[in-house]
């Protein structure tokens, strides 16, 4: 990209408008980022600003106890001696690191809460169940902001007059286990996001964006921005992010290997199509033959400089359903048993140097919107830093133009929903195709076979 500006400058002048925001009282900042552009490591820098600098009593909110433990470890590591609280029941298990760390302190009680300028971190859940008209922090900071729904912010907005709501808009929507048709009309419903149903009730609050993603290379970034993010721009830290291979491709599936080491860092293997529903055996078998074989291959990597081989806990597969996990995982084998497997909706947050995704939409005889749902396939293709090969049916292209949405929409909501993610998988696949990145599979190749 050239004549682009240079991406670490770009970052840091987006984190310094961020900090600047706590200075200047800002009473709400909406803060969107594409994958891997650092969120956490902002919320993480405010929440220290806020207890260190602006000696305030700063409220964090993650969706999660294991996002709540992770942040909570980052700043123990970072607060310069300044004790960090984390706010949980007492009968959840802390990891032993933060059990043992003489930097946090485990608080139970609303009583306990600490007073003075200081850092408490605790998921969303447990600080719902705090009942008081009174504003108890100064600062409030919601990371993964964009899976909060707004019926859930409402329960703990009072807590302090400061908001700062961060996150990725290209996630998956947030989950909301009740029926919603009397909100659907709503665009600032209850089962919106919050940093979304902020916007439309107050749109004059301030927005910033993150421009630079610090995971995803340039090639990622050049078919995932136009395809899930078309309205907010943003380009890659331009690291070195390779893999090289110490023995020669000689079989057919080499192709798609040694695409991704050419510097095609999203590829797609197609099988032959049918109709599987759910469970596609051939597809799970041929998945897990392609691990092995990259790991044969004598695999060395490239992370930002740092070079080493590769290893099973460098890969991730990530699956529609719980079917298909399972389906993967009976095939691994105790050889592979570092492979981490699971559903999108659980990989939201990790990352893995490589990806092999299951497309939600193969072997499928209809395109429902749970599996066009644009956050969905996003996050199926942003958790890689080096490489992703996407394994599917033929035939998906034509599937979705059969089954394209009819255009059904809730008066007053602007978007469609169905069509941003029929749109999202059409272009992915026509920028895939183009580019000469379908590679055809080596149908029925079973895992012992792969060597």
């Amino acid at each position: 990209m050239s004549g682009a500006p240079d991406p670490q400058a770009t970052a840091d002048a987006a984190f310094d408008a961020v900090l600047a925001s706590q200075w200047q009282g800002v009473p709400a900042l909406v803060l969107r980022s594409p994958p891997g552009a650092g969120k956490t490591g902002v919320a993480q820098r405010m929440a220290l600003q806020s207890a260190a600098l602006l000696h305030e009593r700063c409220m964090v909110v993650t969706q999660t106890n294991e996002q709540a433990f992770e942040l909570t470890r980052r700043l123990a590591a970072n607060a310069r001696g300044l004790p960090i609280y984390m706010f949980a029941k007492k009968s959840l298990a802390l990891p032993d690191d933060l059990r043992q760390s003489p930097r946090v302190i485990p608080v139970h009680r609303i009583g306990d809460l600490p007073h003075g300028p200081s850092i408490t971190v605790g998921n969303a859940a447990k600080w719902s169940w705090i009942q008081t008209p009174d504003q108890m922090f100064d600062m409030q900071i919601v990371d993964e902001a964009f899976q909060l729904p707004d019926y859930k912010y409402h329960l703990i907005a009072n807590l302090a007059p400061r908001h700062a709501l961060i996150g990725d808009p290209g996630q998956i929507d947030p989950f909301v286990n009740c029926e919603i048709e009397r909100w659907r009309c709503d665009p600032s419903g209850p089962q919106v996001s919050c940093p979304a149903a902020l916007v439309k009730r107050h749109p004059d609050v301030m927005q910033l964006a993150l421009p630079v993603s610090r995971r995803l290379n340039e090639d990622t970034v050049s078919i995932i921005q136009p395809a899930f993010y078309p309205d907010m721009p943003f380009q890659a830290m331009s690291r070195d992010r390779s893999v090289r291979f110490q023995v020669a491709g000689i079989m057919p599936f080499d192709a798609a290997l040694d695409g991704v080491a050419a510097g095609a860092s999203i590829v797609m293997v197609e099988l032959p199509p049918q109709i599987t529903g759910e469970a596609d055996r051939e597809l799970a078998e041929e998945l897990v033959a392609s691990i092995l074989r990259l790991l044969r291959r004598g695999p060395r990597m490239s992370d930002d400089g740092h070079v080493r081989d590769v290893t099973p806990a460098d890969i991730g597969v990530v699956c529609a359903h719980v079917s298909q996990v399972n389906a993967v995982r009976e095939r691994l084998g105790p050889g592979l048993s570092d492979v981490f497997v699971e559903t999108a909706n659980r990989f939201q947050g990790i990352e893995r140097p490589f990806m092999f995704v299951h497309h939600p939409l193969s072997g499928r005889a209809d395109a429902t919107a749970f599996h066009l749902d644009a956050g969905r396939l996003c996050v199926m293709l942003s958790r890689h830093r080096i490489g992703c090969w996407i394994f599917g049916r033929q035939g998906i292209t034509e599937q979705l133009i059969r089954f394209a949405p009819a255009g059904d929409r809730a008066l007053g909501i602007d978007e469609d929903a169905e069509y941003r993610g029929w749109r999202a998988h059409l272009t992915l696949l026509a920028a895939l195709s183009q580019a000469h990145r379908m590679f055809p599979a080596v149908y029925g190749l079973a895992p012992s076979s792969a060597a």
